[in-house]
């Protein structure tokens, strides 16, 4: 009956080590799982992100074909006027 009684002592404590081992076990499983999850996300985001960029990257190549319009340059419009600079320190005029 003796051994019966440390075997009943020592159950309490053996089963307080079994269930805090489980336990931390369940917890690292968790956190690793969690883990993972924040990975495939990320993973999925950057594809899409990459599926969109190559998308703007294809429309932007199709709008650089077309014609750009050339603007008439400034002097050739009406109503300009020349204007003059002056630097009376050294006596010098100039007209752009």
């Amino acid at each position: 009956m003796g051994q019966t009684g440390k075997k009943s002592e020592k159950g309490p404590i053996c089963w307080r080590k079994r269930v805090k081992s489980e336990y931390m076990r369940l917890r690292q499983l968790k956190r690793f799982r969690r883990a993972d999850e924040v990975k495939s996300m990320f993973n999925s985001n950057r594809q899409k992100i990459l599926e969109r960029t190559e998308i703007l990257n294809q429309e932007w190549k199709q709008r650089r074909i077309q014609p750009v319009h050339i603007m008439t340059s400034v002097s050739s419009l009406r109503g300009t006027r020349e204007v003059a600079l002056h630097d009376f320190s050294a006596n010098f005029f100039s007209y752009k």
